[in-house]
């Protein structure tokens, strides 16, 4: 298992946790079809830990909002 620290709690993440987390990723790269880069998939991955650890657990709401934050991040670093 892995340990998080957020806020200085440490969170242990469970079987059912990646299970969600799966499918959220699964979901972003059939929304994400054009944007299949290696480098948004990465930011995807972090967006929906990040969020994940921050309370949201909807799978279909997890995976928009990384997919969101992911392009925003990526269109950050090329701006």
């Amino acid at each position: 298992m892995i340990n998080l620290q957020m806020a200085g709690i440490p969170m242990i993440l469970t079987p059912q946790d990646f299970s969600v987390m799966e499918r959220a990723m699964r979901s972003v790269g059939v929304l994400g079809a054009v944007r299949d880069r290696q480098s948004h998939r990465e930011a995807v991955g972090k967006a929906v830990i990040r969020l994940y650890t921050a309370g949201l657990t909807d799978p279909a709401k997890l995976a928009e909002a990384a997919d969101i934050m992911a392009a925003t991040r990526l269109l950050e670093r090329r701006g």
